[in-house]
């Protein structure tokens, strides 16, 4: 594939807002041009339940078991690898994710920071907050938490915080992308151009400051001037995103700034 023909972040039925069989995701990347697919579904939490969010604990040796016979299946044709999509929720489930990583049960996690666990249960940073600058503030905390735990290959949607800004970019968002720009930098922490807004909503004009989505410009822009590790992610949901994804717009998003994605990671190694 021109460009780059490896892709860490695609997701499974289980998580409950994705479609298809396993092995169709391995087919149609394989078509698509893709050398490398990385499975990293919504994890899979003990005691913890979030339909149509993330698959429940009884689905994980499911899923570890369908994709590690997927790896043998297509060994030598294409190079598939197993991990999560993960938050960061506090040190008592990252002892959770400790195991999974020291245990070889998966290879790596990416960070997806989508909520905040409190009291015992999930929370979207736009609950119970007086105003969206508050959920901006936690994203910000719990993501960054995350980078400095070592944990994390790299970070997905990094600029998923534009959700909770009032329609429009603020200082506060300008030093938050400071902060995970240089963290990212300092940390070789890869950030990912996440491709989920362009395969889900073609018709938006990706790369147009008026364009108030992820992957947004301003805050790439300050990736490019910081100097951060970045790489592309086709955040696959269905099998046929392979067929349909918008790769010649990623591209030329990243050309256009000079971005210079990643073409493949690293596993960071756990004992």
């Amino acid at each position: 594939m021109k460009g780059f023909d490896a892709n860490y972040h695609s997701h499974t039925v289980r998580c409950g807002h994705a479609t298809g069989r396993d092995e169709d995701y391995v087919k149609e990347a394989m078509k698509a041009g893709f050398k490398v697919l990385g499975f990293s579904d919504h994890i899979m939490l003990p005691n913890i339940n979030q339909p149509r969010i993330r698959g429940a604990y009884f689905l994980l040796d499911g899923y570890l078991s369908s994709v590690n016979e997927l790896k043998q299946k297509y060994a030598g044709r294409i190079e598939i690898h197993l991990g999560f999509e993960a938050e960061w929720l506090g040190e008592g489930l990252a002892e959770y994710y400790r195991h999974l990583l020291t245990s070889k049960k998966i290879e790596y996690l990416i960070l997806g920071q989508h909520c905040r666990y409190r009291n015992g249960g999930l929370h979207w940073y736009d609950e119970d907050v007086v105003s969206l600058k508050e959920a901006v503030d936690h994203y910000g905390e719990d993501l960054l938490t995350g980078m400095r735990s070592g944990l994390f290959t790299y970070v997905c949607h990094p600029d998923l915080f534009l959700r909770w800004l009032p329609g429009e970019w603020t200082e506060q968002a300008e030093e938050l992308s400071r902060r995970i720009a240089q963290e990212a930098k300092e940390r070789n922490l890869p950030l990912e151009i996440n491709m989920g807004m362009m395969n889900f909503h073609p018709e938006r004009n990706i790369g147009d400051p008026d364009c108030f989505c992820y992957p947004y410009i301003r805050f790439w822009e300050i990736v490019k001037e910081v100097g951060a590790p970045a790489i592309i992610g086709v955040d696959a949901h269905t099998p046929d995103t392979y067929r349909y994804a918008e790769y010649g717009k990623v591209l030329d998003f990243a050309r256009k700034l000079g971005i210079k994605p990643l073409k493949r990671v690293d596993f960071p190694h756990f004992e």
